[in-house]
Formats: C-alpha cells, structure tokens, sequence
C-alpha cells in the first residue's frame, strides 16, 4: 500500500499520457524540469512504490528537483492542455499532487497561511477588517442589526475576493445597477476557495463552494452573477453537484440580457483583451467583447496566464513578473489592456508599478461602470497594514 493519497489520478495519466512531448514545450515550468505530464505520474507513483515510509517518502520528492519544479511551478493556465491531442488535464493532476505535497508538508506554511480563506482571517478579510470596508447592508439574505433576511431574490451576485476588497466602490455600483435594471439582488459575500486548491486544500475548496451554494439556496435566488470566470467556474461545478436550479452566469452575460449600457464611453484607441485562464471555450470573453463593442476576432494579448496563478509567487518569485512582462509584452505603446479577471488586473498592477510602461491596466468593468480601482492606495494600504497597531497581530495571525 502506497503512502500518496491521489494514487489512482497519477495511473490515470500515467496510462493515457503518449509522451508526445508537445505539453513540455508549450509550458515554461514543464520545459524547464524536462518533463511530460506522464513523467510527472510516472515520478510520483515511483517514489510511492520505493519509499519505505512517509518520511522517506517525502525525502525522495523533496529531493527531485524536476518533480518539484513541475508541481510547484504550475500557474493552471491550461497552455500543456491546449496542445495535447488527448486533451489530458493537468489541472487535475496538478492539483491531486498539490493535495500530496500538501500531506507530505512539502509546501511550506508561509506560502499559504495568509489565503486560507475558509477560516475567520485570510488577506482580503484583513485588508477589509483594517480598512473599513464592508457589505453587510447588500447580503440582504442574511439577518443583521438593520435588516430581517430575505428569501425572495431573483439574482446573487458574486464579486469575489479581489473586487471586494479592493474595488468597494466599484462593487456597491456594479450592485446598484441590479435594481436600475429591476433585478431585486443580494450578495455572496465569500471566496471560490481557488487559493485554497493552489495550496493543495482541493477537498476545503470544495467544502467552501458547497457552503455557498447552500447560501445561495437558502436566499430563493435562481441565478449566481459572477464578476470573474474562475469564480464561476468553480461555483458553476458546486452549484451541478448541489443538483439544483441555479443558472451561474457571468456579469457580462448578464448584463448584455438586460440591455445594460456602459455608464461612459469605451476609451479609443488599442484594447488588449486579455482572456482569462479559466475561460477554457471563450464564451466569457465573447461576451465581455460584445458588451464593450469591441470585436472578439482580434483580442491582441494572448492566453497564458498573467502570473498570479498557482501560488507560483511562493514557490518562485521571479516568474510572476517575467510571465506579467511577457503577457504585457503584446501591448503596444498607449494600449489599454482588459481584463476578465480581478487578480489579473491586480497583478499587472502590482508589476506596471514596479516597472512602469506606457499602458492603461483596467479590469473589463472598469469600462463599463464609473468607479475605478485606486490601486496606489491599495498597495499603500496593503503595505501599511503590516506596520503600526496591527503589524503584531497581522504577523501573529499568519505566522
């Protein structure tokens, strides 16, 4: 008996893996340690078959610097799927072997402990506690001091933990537009638990989805509004597992139904459409084009990942900022690139202001609703957090 509790993922790929090699080139971190996405079942079913025990176990992998490389290197940004003739899925295998590394205590605590966002403190929750921000007048379906909980809506938007935390305005505006447009609407406010499954916590991530929709059901409501793709992704799968009569929709799709117009003009000159990892069939980014009224046959940056996926910051920090600079590459001078996601609008933030170019960096509703994010505040403020009265307990609580 083998000590990897994902054993039967690895035989899977193990045997449908046909060592073309096309996955190895098409991914940075697969090139570098040299390996097939069979290889990397191959490895962790063999260091489970020699190993005499868990500790050595965890030896042998610890000490497999390609096997490594490959898991914790991974961004999930699907480019290895996208060009194997099978249609192998690493993000499957990626994250059964985060689930081992995670059991083995091979991803160190202090590259997850701060996104644990199924439990009471995780970073947006802190950002939000420090800086006042807070919702509880738009989750109408739960009880509070000012209102009696509801169970009659029709729509529960999903803004994720991004926008919540860092774009206020823009989420109380983009909720408001639910009732000019005569939707009566609450909100979730929690987390998809995508960092969770990054850090190799897939079974809590799906715990916390389900819990959601347990929400979503309890508030009568028959769509979920999602703002990003992941998020409704992830929410889409609890919602199918739930077995219940929830449409999960994205904010684009939803509006373009309702004959939402943007709120000020769509700014001239180049959109770089930049599509999300988790818009596998690029429906979300043709309706986002469609509600911008920019022409989905020619979005100029492509598909990988923005480099804020996987928890690949932790692991090597180096590559967020070369795979944000090669994304970011494929916009030209004067050029506002768009995104779908909110981490992604935050990490080319984040990297434009460590090495300023000459482009505009907005998430899609940015576009479409006056509000916009600050982000010099937000990097102020995140910064800012760690020192001063709250700086002890911040350390203490993700220690």
């Amino acid at each position: 008996m083998g000590f990897l509790e994902r054993s039967d993922a690895y035989w899977k790929f193990a045997g449908q893996c046909a060592q073309c090699g096309h996955c190895t080139k098409a991914c940075d971190s697969l090139t570098e340690a040299g390996m097939t996405l069979g290889e990397i079942a191959k490895a962790l079913i063999d260091h489970d078959r020699e190993a005499k025990d868990a500790d050595d176990l965890r030896m042998r992998i610890a000490m497999d610097g390609s096997l490594t490389q490959a898991v914790r290197g991974c961004f999930f940004c699907t480019s290895c799927k996208n060009t194997c003739f099978a249609h192998n899925d690493v993000c499957d295998l990626i994250y059964n072997a985060r689930v081992d590394f995670q059991n083995l205590g091979l991803i160190p605590r202090q590259d997850w402990s701060s996104v644990l966002v199924d439990e009471e403190w995780d970073i947006f929750k802190a950002y939000r506690a420090i800086h006042g921000i807070g919702y509880t007048d738009l989750t109408r379906h739960v009880e509070t001091e000012d209102h009696e909980a509801e169970t009659d809506f029709d729509v529960m938007f999903f803004p994720g933990c991004s926008l919540a935390a860092y774009g206020p305005e823009l989420t109380r505006e983009i909720f408001e537009t639910f009732e000019e447009l005569g939707v009566k609407a609450t909100m979730l406010d929690s987390c998809c638990g995508s960092s969770l499954r990054s850090a190799g916590f897939f079974d809590r991530a799906e715990v916390l989805c389900d819990r959601n929709v347990e929400e979503i059901i309890q508030s009568g409501a028959k769509q979920l509004v999602c703002v990003c793709p992941g998020c409704a992704n992830d929410m889409g799968k609890a919602v199918k597992r739930a077995g219940v009569e929830i449409e999960t929709i994205s904010l684009a799709k939803f509006l373009l139904a309702h004959g939402f117009e943007p709120k000020h003009p769509v700014p001239t000159g180049q959109l770089c459409i930049s599509k999300s990892c988790q818009d596998r069939d690029g429906s979300y980014l043709a309706d986002t084009c469609k509600l911008l009224g920019v022409d989905a046959s020619v979005p100029t940056i492509f598909h990988g990942c923005c480099g804020a996926g996987g928890a690949v910051s932790a692991f090597q920090p180096d590559r967020q900022a070369q795979q944000a600079d090669s994304k970011l590459s494929f916009a030209s001078d004067g050029a506002t690139v768009v995104t779908m996601c909110p981490t992604c609008t935050y990490t080319y933030a984040y990297r434009l202001m460590n090495a300023p170019r000459d482009i505009t960096n907005k998430h899609y509703t940015e576009l479409l609703f006056d509000s916009q994010f600050d982000w010099d505040m937000v990097f102020y403020q995140l910064n800012s957090m760690w020192y001063g009265e709250y700086g002890a307990w911040l350390a203490e609580v993700f220690a």
